[in-house]
């Protein structure tokens, strides 16, 4: 979601009192900024101390230094990501999300130049922003490319030091940025790296939490590359968060916008002014898009009465000078358990904390119609069908919007939830989602899912399992304090390619990893599944096709029990090739015969402790 914060250690009696209309429960807006405040710690006491001896070790390590940084392995919990293709080189992907390990927040940037057949680590460290620091909470990784193959990088840092905490001295939050000229590899932040900052105090001793300036929680990023007025402007959306003078918690979405020959944000536009006629009783969740004329889109989930929510739209047509008065979307049945609203409806396996509708729009720049995805229970009660994903567009520049489909097609008691979208070039409306319909008894295990509209939206294909294997929600948070998953995840699209990107915890023990399929637009089946993770790759398989005899090769950065087998598009095992045996890291092959296989499409899978890779093998007999 929003910056992806969480408190796990710290047990604090939430001072607020629910409010209650005689029919409706009201919503608690302070109780909302408590809870914001609780979770932008995410790690627990003890790490602190233990983070303390570490960090002061290295006191003048500075954010744009080379330095040793965990990437992508067994000890991570990475979750919670943002990718993106560079629109200069689609081969050039680039992956990040929130990693906490070995005592430590950051957001490591992953980077590929083959079109994900391997992945490097980018040195680049984000977190925290001053030396000396520490970075106890943040997240929320961004991306965004402008025509020139530029790729920018946003993320939100909390950070200070453990007399801070102790004390409840004020300590800095905000949202930075950085830009890559070579594709990921290096970052550099300019001067005026802040688009903004605020402070916060928390003190852990009596766990009094006060916003001394306003704060920022879940930004997005989108660049105008329609060759007009405003081309290669860059826009963040995101919510501010802060308290009056009479203690009472306010919340406004505003945009802020960097020219294109400027390295500062320097416009800032109010969306949703809680003293004027849009006034808002509460709002989170943004999400901005530009369209093929330059119009800016951003849509947020608020309420306006502080008993109904909503998701709602508003467009600059001006550069991000000025927004329109937001309109209503669509009502949206999805109670936060940190608004106080009750009954809560939760999503099996994941903290009540963590459950959020994650709004998420997407423009098509053909014809400039907007699209818009969501998780709710319902629209304006509650479906009977657990949460789904729901779709939205608009034809008229945000005008009126469709009343609201599902997206999943199971027509199954069982959730489906944190939905994803992307549009194609051609126009087709892609998204992705996590999906229990595989189980059915106990509602836990989940596949990560996507769909395929053709119609502009009107409707969506069949649903499609991309993830080969589930994950037991029942384990997902054990190794990051309860975080989980995160709530966002990505589905891009090239122009042979649709290529999911998520989280995936299918080890079952609390580990996450960062996996991403390439499916391919025009031949059916599974072309191949990576974990986003440099300690293994596939080098080649060939001949490819083959008649008799393949040969393996692979990569390992570090000694790993392999499994290699080969499946057929059914996904039935009809051969194993390595079963549990022990690989000693550097380049590795194997050859083997596959003669007695039948002319056809097969996948070799490659298991090891760091993931799995799937691969197409075409065999002509």
């Amino acid at each position: 979601m929003k910056t992806t914060f969480f408190l796990a250690f710290l047990a604090i009696n939430l001072i607020t009192t629910s409010i209650y209309a005689q029919t409706k429960q009201k919503i608690n807006k302070n109780s909302a900024l408590s809870w914001t405040l609780k979770e932008k710690i995410k790690l627990n006491l003890n790490q602190l101390e233990d983070i303390h001896k570490i960090e002061f070790d290295n006191n003048n390590r500075s954010i744009n230094t080379s330095g040793e940084h965990i990437v992508s392995g067994t000890t991570d919990a990475e979750s919670e990501l943002h990718a993106i293709i560079n629109p200069t080189d689609t081969s050039n992907i680039i992956v990040s999300p929130i990693s906490q390990a070995n005592n430590s927040i950051h957001c490591p940037i992953y980077y590929s130049t083959d079109f994900g057949e391997s992945w490097q680590t980018s040195s680049f460290i984000n977190m925290p922003h001053q030396a000396g620091k520490i970075s106890i909470g943040g997240g929320d990784p961004v991306f965004a490319a402008d025509d020139n193959g530029r790729i920018f990088f946003s993320w939100i840092d909390l950070f200070g030091t453990i007399n801070d905490l102790s004390t409840g001295n004020p300590i800095p939050m905000g949202i930075f940025w950085a830009y890559s000229d070579d594709k990921g590899e290096t970052w550099t932040q300019p001067t005026h790296d802040t688009i903004l900052l605020g402070q916060m105090s928390i003190n852990m001793q009596t766990g009094a939490q006060t916003v001394v300036e306003p704060i920022s929680d879940k930004q997005w990023m989108a660049v105008d590359k329609t060759g007009g007025l405003y081309h290669n402007n860059i826009y963040t959306s995101f919510v501010t968060i802060g308290q009056d003078d009479n203690g009472d918690a306010f919340y406004k979405i505003r945009c802020k916008t960097k020219l294109a020959n400027s390295l500062e944000f320097s416009i800032d536009a109010d969306i949703t002014d809680t003293t004027g006629a849009k006034k808002f009783y509460f709002v989170q969740f943004s999400s901005l898009d530009v369209d093929n004329i330059g119009n800016i889109h951003v849509t947020f989930y608020g309420s306006q009465t502080g008993e109904e929510t909503a998701i709602y739209h508003s467009v600059s047509t001006d550069g991000g000078i000025s927004f329109s008065v937001p309109n209503k979307i669509s009502n949206v049945k999805f109670n936060l358990s940190m608004l106080e609203q009750s009954p809560l409806d939760v999503i099996s396996g994941i903290n009540d904390d963590r459950t959020y509708p994650s709004p998420y729009v997407a423009c098509d720049h053909n014809n400039g119609n907007i699209y818009m995805t969501w998780t709710a229970f319902g629209i304006d009660e509650d479906a009977g069908q657990k949460s789904e994903i729901y779709f939205s567009k608009s034809t008229d520049n945000g005008t009126n919007w469709s009343s609201p489909i599902t997206v999943n097609n199971d027509n199954l008691n069982i959730e489906n939830y944190y939905s994803s979208i992307t549009v194609a070039d051609n126009g087709d409306v892609k998204i992705s989602w996590y999906d229990r319909r595989d189980d059915l008894d106990g509602n836990i295990n989940t596949h990560y899912y996507m769909a395929i509209s053709t119609n502009q939206g009107d409707s969506f294909n069949e649903n499609t399992p991309v993830s080969s294997m589930p994950t037991d929600f029942s384990t997902i948070g054990s190794a990051n304090n309860n975080f989980g998953i995160g709530e966002y995840n990505q589905i891009l699209s090239t122009n042979h390619y649709t290529i999911p990107v998520w989280t995936d915890g299918r080890t079952n023990d609390g580990k996450l990893n960062l996996y991403a399929a390439f499916i391919s637009n025009t031949n059916t089946g599974l072309n191949r599944i990576h974990s986003i993770n440099e300690n293994i790759s596939f080098k080649n398989i060939y001949p490819n096709p083959a008649k008799n005899n393949v040969k393996i090769e692979y990569i390992l950065k570090k000694d790993s029990k392999i499994n290699i087998s080969i499946i057929d598009e059914k996904g039935v095992l009809v051969k194993t090739i390595i079963s549990n045996k022990l690989i000693n890291k550097g380049e590795n092959s194997i050859r083997f015969n596959i003669s007695k296989l039948s002319s056809g499409l097969y996948y070799v899978v490659l298991e090891s402790n760091f993931g799995k890779i799937i691969k197409t093998l075409a065999i002509q007999n």
